[in-house]
């Protein structure tokens, strides 16, 4: 988000960027029939593109809405990892000769094939789920979706609403009444909608709401949406949003994924979070998990793990990775990736851009540049 004079100018993304947004389609489309955890690894691949990885999460989320998932369990995971444990701890498993062996009786003891039994062992976790089903959108299609999340997302932090558009809709007032006080005017042949929505605190109920009213509003003709907006709420300060029909309106389409459930998770029981590492990315714990990112950040930080965002690092794990990156014998991105990952962080980009610097990308990507562009984050009111 940019802020100026008054004005907030959420980052859209644009033309320069569907290359991506084509790349993002093509993997989904590729990775039909294979398993969760494969798609989620060839689109970790593209975070480290070039492309800003929030960007590259933000359409990964929404192509993840248009995915059909469903687990290949034949039998459930829970009684066929019970059967197998059972077998095995009569007996020493030190090869896969003997593996099969446990396999197979306990499939003839369970009545059915050796691979259906392999394929339930571990099917209740979300990396092992099947992509069985894609719902395709063009790559504008995409890139003008995230846009219309960004404005929603930004919506979620109004304490006023103005709508104008030509024609009446009956729909757009119920919603707006719902929404806040609301009153209601214009001349003509065009409305003029004002929604006092009061605190921003506790407003997420709204957010199908809000979806709800733009998508019409988006439907009429010569529309403008203005909204003056709380971002972020700590500042204590209002800034404008300005969308309309001529302007970046053109760049925002509302969601056309489909209406039904699309993914079918499999059922989990909720554990405590155990992790071998001091530095750990959340969204790749959780999908391996089969939990909520929400989760992860909130039972780690209570064993003395610091929130960078979207990598959660042990206080002494951060100084060794400031250390490393001091010391480097240069700031090529391929040293510092080769530095970052010895030390066990999978992600370097995030865990760079988390800490205060920027890849300047070349054509030749383990030859860009990385510069240091602020401070490090304040983390539980210290320094990262």
């Amino acid at each position: 988000m940019r802020r100026r004079k008054g004005l907030i100018f959420p980052t859209y993304a644009a033309d320069d960027h569907l290359g991506l947004s084509k790349t993002l389609v093509s993997v989904h489309e590729e990775h039909l029939g294979s398993m969760r955890g494969e798609l989620r690894d060839a689109l970790v691949s593209c975070e480290e593109l070039g492309h800003d990885y929030k960007l590259v999460r933000g359409l990964s989320a929404l192509l993840e809405e248009r995915c059909s998932f469903e687990s290949r369990a034949v039998v459930s995971p829970v009684d066929a990892r019970r059967a197998v444990f059972e077998e095995a701890s009569g007996r020493v498993v030190d090869s896969e000769a003997e593996r099969n062996r446990v396999l197979s009786t306990v499939a003839f003891r369970l009545g059915v094939s050796v691979i259906n039994l392999d394929r339930s062992l571990y099917a209740d976790l979300q990396a092992e789920q099947e992509l069985v089903g894609f719902d395709r959108v063009t790559p504008l299609d995409l890139l003008n979706e995230y846009n219309f999340s960004l404005v929603l997302a930004l919506l979620l932090y109004a304490v006023k609403l103005e709508l104008s558009y030509r024609g009446r809709d009956k729909g757009i007032l119920e919603l707006a009444e719902k929404l806040g006080k609301c009153s209601v005017g214009g001349l003509h042949e065009s409305q003029r909608v004002v929604v006092e929505l009061g605190s921003v605190r506790g407003s997420g109920y709204r957010a199908s709401q809000f979806e709800e009213i733009v998508s019409l509003l988006t439907s009429k003709r010569d529309w403008t949406l203005s909204a003056y907006v709380r971002y972020p709420v700590s500042a204590g300060k209002t800034y404008r949003l300005e969308v309309s029909h001529d302007g970046d309106g053109v760049m925002i389409k509302p969601h056309s994924r489909k209406e039904t459930p699309l993914v079918r998770p499999a059922p989990r029981v909720t554990t405590a979070i155990k992790v071998k590492r001091d530095i750990v990315d959340v969204i790749d714990t959780a999908m391996k998990l089969g939990v909520t990112e929400a989760e992860v950040v909130e039972q780690l930080e209570g064993k003395g793990f610091l929130d960078l965002g979207g990598v959660m690092i042990t206080q002494g794990k951060l100084l060794e990775v400031r250390e490393a990156i001091e010391s480097a014998p240069d700031m090529r991105f391929d040293t510092l990736r080769r530095l970052l990952r010895g030390l066990g962080c999978r992600n370097p980009v995030q865990l760079l851009e988390a800490l205060g610097y920027t890849v300047e990308w070349n054509r030749d990507r383990g030859q860009s540049l990385v510069y240091r562009v602020s401070g490090m984050r304040k983390v539980g009111g210290a320094s990262a």
